[in-house]
């Protein structure tokens, strides 16, 4: 899901708790977490800066998002525990790196 705007991209190292935030990176770890009743899906995004958590309540899966796969989320990060998580945010699926040098 995209705004439409382009937001400027903020490295993950600089990420501050309360502020809306718009970072990318590639996903390095997915997990399930149970949130009351319903699931939530939570993905490590990494940017090589540092990691910070995305989560989506109610999803056991998102279409396209699969580990290795570059995003681009934007929300509001906050602090849970000793690390930054973004509840429920506007995404953007990144276009895929290919090496034509292994292809033959």
């Amino acid at each position: 899901m995209n705004s439409g705007s382009h937001p400027e991209v903020t490295p993950i190292a600089d990420v501050a708790a309360r502020q809306m935030v718009c970072v990318r990176g590639e996903v390095s770890r997915m997990t399930l977490r149970p949130t009351g009743k319903m699931p939530s899906l939570a993905v490590a995004v990494d940017d090589g800066t540092g990691s910070i958590t995305v989560v989506w309540t109610g999803r056991r899966s998102i279409g396209g998002i699969s580990l290795g796969r570059q995003l681009q989320v934007r929300g509001v990060a906050r602090a849970a525990g000793d690390h930054l998580e973004v509840m429920n945010p506007d995404y953007l699926l990144l276009p895929t790196v290919t090496d034509h040098r292994l292809r033959g």
